[in-house]
Order: structure tokens, then C-alpha cells, then sequence
């Protein structure tokens, strides 16, 4: 059996608002479940397609700096 993450993941917040959206990415981030991984890069993807290439190198400068703040 095969589960297309992508799909489930967006089945499940496609109707979701804002605010639902950010509670659900706030309750993955608090938990550290490592389950959410996925969808979390589910909606980082879905995020980083609409980037334009100067908005896409932001965000990685922010991830680096984060990274080397560990």
C-alpha cells in the first residue's frame, strides 16, 4: 500500500485558516514529534514554490543562522 504524503497532508489543511495553520505548525515545532516532520515539509514546499528567488535566499540565510546558533 502506498500513502502519498503530499496529498494527505494538504487533504487535511486544505480547508484550515490561518490561524489553524499556524496552531498546527506551533503544535509541531512544541512537541518535537518527529512524526510532523513530513508534513511540515510538505508545507515548506508548498511555501517555498510560490518564493520568488531573492525571498528564497532570505529564508535560507534565516535557516542557516538558526543552524549555527545549535
Amino acid at each position: 500500500m502506498t500513502i502519498d504524503i503530499r496529498k494527505n497532508v494538504i487533504s487535511k489543511i486544505k480547508g484550515d485558516n490561518e490561524n489553524d495553520i499556524i496552531e498546527t505548525i506551533n503544535e509541531s515545532v512544541v512537541t518535537g514529534d518527529e512524526l510532523v516532520l513530513p508534513g511540515l515539509g510538505v508545507m515548506l514546499e508548498l511555501f517555498w514554490n510560490d518564493l520568488n528567488d531573492s525571498e528564497k535566499i532570505n529564508i535560507a540565510n534565516i535557516i542557516k543562522n538558526n543552524i549555527n546558533k545549535n
